[in-house]
Protein backbone atom coordinates (compact mmCIF):
# COMPACT_ATOMS: atom_id res chain seq x y z
CA UNK A 1 0.00 0.00 0.00
CA UNK A 2 2.09 3.01 -1.40
CA UNK A 3 0.41 6.78 -1.60
CA UNK A 4 -1.24 7.45 -4.56
CA UNK A 5 1.08 9.18 -7.14
CA UNK A 6 0.44 13.02 -7.52
CA UNK A 7 0.42 14.15 -11.20
CA UNK A 8 -0.28 18.08 -12.60
CA UNK A 9 -3.46 18.32 -14.79
CA UNK A 10 -2.83 17.80 -18.17
CA UNK A 11 -0.94 21.16 -19.64
CA UNK A 12 -2.79 23.13 -22.49
CA UNK A 13 -0.36 23.57 -25.24
CA UNK A 14 0.35 27.55 -24.17
CA UNK A 15 1.62 25.66 -20.51
CA UNK A 16 3.73 23.55 -22.48
CA UNK A 17 5.37 25.93 -23.99
CA UNK A 18 6.41 28.29 -21.41
CA UNK A 19 7.59 25.21 -19.49
CA UNK A 20 9.61 24.33 -22.54
CA UNK A 21 10.98 27.99 -23.14
CA UNK A 22 11.51 28.30 -18.94
CA UNK A 23 13.42 24.98 -19.30
CA UNK A 24 15.78 26.02 -21.71
CA UNK A 25 16.05 29.38 -21.88
CA UNK A 26 15.37 30.46 -17.43
CA UNK A 27 17.70 32.74 -15.73
CA UNK A 28 18.36 30.07 -12.61
CA UNK A 29 19.36 26.00 -12.85
CA UNK A 30 16.87 25.64 -10.59
CA UNK A 31 14.17 27.09 -11.96
CA UNK A 32 15.00 25.09 -15.22
CA UNK A 33 14.76 22.21 -12.75
CA UNK A 34 11.57 22.73 -11.80
CA UNK A 35 10.33 23.33 -15.52
CA UNK A 36 11.94 20.11 -16.37
CA UNK A 37 10.15 18.38 -13.45
CA UNK A 38 6.29 19.76 -14.30
CA UNK A 39 7.40 18.64 -17.95
CA UNK A 40 8.43 15.22 -17.21
CA UNK A 41 5.21 14.61 -14.60
CA UNK A 42 2.89 15.58 -17.04
CA UNK A 43 4.27 12.55 -19.67
CA UNK A 44 3.78 10.26 -16.69
CA UNK A 45 6.46 9.85 -14.12
CA UNK A 46 5.30 10.33 -10.48
CA UNK A 47 7.21 11.90 -7.44
CA UNK A 48 9.35 9.66 -6.57
CA UNK A 49 10.56 8.68 -9.83
CA UNK A 50 11.49 12.28 -10.20
CA UNK A 51 13.03 12.67 -6.46
CA UNK A 52 15.79 10.35 -8.01
CA UNK A 53 16.31 11.84 -11.19
CA UNK A 54 16.14 15.46 -9.98
CA UNK A 55 18.53 13.88 -6.64
CA UNK A 56 16.16 16.23 -4.12
CA UNK A 57 13.52 14.80 -1.61
CA UNK A 58 9.84 13.47 -2.19
CA UNK A 59 8.63 16.18 -0.78
CA UNK A 60 10.61 18.60 -2.67
CA UNK A 61 9.22 17.82 -5.63
CA UNK A 62 5.61 17.76 -4.40
CA UNK A 63 6.23 20.83 -3.35
CA UNK A 64 7.66 21.84 -6.74
CA UNK A 65 3.99 20.95 -8.02
CA UNK A 66 2.06 22.25 -5.76
CA UNK A 67 4.01 25.81 -6.40
CA UNK A 68 2.97 24.73 -10.23
CA UNK A 69 -1.11 24.15 -9.87
CA UNK A 70 -1.33 27.14 -7.35
CA UNK A 71 1.00 29.80 -9.24
CA UNK A 72 1.44 28.30 -12.53
CA UNK A 73 4.87 29.41 -14.20
CA UNK A 74 5.17 32.67 -11.14
CA UNK A 75 5.03 29.51 -8.35
CA UNK A 76 8.29 28.44 -10.01
CA UNK A 77 10.24 31.17 -9.79
CA UNK A 78 12.21 32.54 -6.73
CA UNK A 79 10.87 34.82 -4.71
CA UNK A 80 13.32 37.50 -3.40
CA UNK A 81 14.32 38.20 0.38
CA UNK A 82 15.91 35.05 0.36
CA UNK A 83 18.94 34.33 2.40
CA UNK A 84 20.41 35.90 5.20
CA UNK A 85 19.80 39.64 5.52
CA UNK A 86 22.80 41.82 6.03
CA UNK A 87 23.79 43.37 9.28
CA UNK A 88 24.35 46.44 8.54
CA UNK A 89 22.25 48.60 6.13
CA UNK A 90 22.87 51.46 3.73
CA UNK A 91 21.10 53.62 6.39
CA UNK A 92 24.56 52.82 8.86
CA UNK A 93 26.99 53.95 5.83
CA UNK A 94 27.54 57.57 7.51
CA UNK A 95 28.05 56.28 10.99
CA UNK A 96 30.38 53.63 10.01
CA UNK A 97 32.30 56.27 7.71
CA UNK A 98 32.63 58.57 10.96
CA UNK A 99 33.68 56.28 12.94
CA UNK A 100 36.46 54.56 10.61
CA UNK A 101 37.41 58.04 10.11
CA UNK A 102 38.09 58.27 14.00
CA UNK A 103 39.94 55.11 14.10
CA UNK A 104 41.08 53.69 10.64
CA UNK A 105 43.94 51.80 12.07
CA UNK A 106 41.58 50.28 14.67
CA UNK A 107 38.77 48.23 13.28
CA UNK A 108 38.26 46.57 16.74
CA UNK A 109 37.25 49.94 18.17
CA UNK A 110 35.10 50.34 15.47
CA UNK A 111 33.18 47.45 15.81
CA UNK A 112 33.03 48.09 19.51
CA UNK A 113 31.63 51.43 18.66
CA UNK A 114 29.11 50.14 16.35
CA UNK A 115 28.09 47.46 18.72
CA UNK A 116 27.46 50.33 21.31
CA UNK A 117 25.99 52.80 19.06
CA UNK A 118 23.93 50.73 17.05
CA UNK A 119 23.52 47.90 19.12
CA UNK A 120 24.94 45.23 16.18
CA UNK A 121 27.64 42.77 16.89
CA UNK A 122 29.41 42.20 13.95
CA UNK A 123 33.56 41.00 13.41
CA UNK A 124 36.05 42.57 11.67
CA UNK A 125 35.54 40.41 8.54
CA UNK A 126 31.85 41.94 8.27
CA UNK A 127 33.46 45.59 8.86
CA UNK A 128 35.90 45.12 6.19
CA UNK A 129 32.95 43.53 3.87
CA UNK A 130 30.69 46.10 4.24
CA UNK A 131 33.42 48.89 3.35
CA UNK A 132 34.23 46.79 0.33
CA UNK A 133 31.01 46.52 -1.04
CA UNK A 134 30.59 50.35 -0.57
CA UNK A 135 33.31 50.66 -2.44
CA UNK A 136 32.46 48.57 -5.16
CA UNK A 137 29.25 49.82 -5.67
CA UNK A 138 29.97 53.20 -6.02
CA UNK A 139 28.05 54.87 -3.33
CA UNK A 140 30.90 56.28 -1.35
CA UNK A 141 32.66 58.46 -3.46
CA UNK A 142 36.13 58.81 -1.53
CA UNK A 143 37.92 56.01 -0.19
CA UNK A 144 37.07 54.64 3.38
Amino acid sequence: MGRKAKFVKKLIEEQKSSLQKGYSHGKSPLFRRKCHCILLNNIGKDATELSSFFQVGRQTILNWLHAWEKEGIEGLKLKPGRGRKPKLKKEHTEIVKTLIENEPKNLHRVTAQIKDELDIELSKKTLKRFLKNLNTNGSVSENV
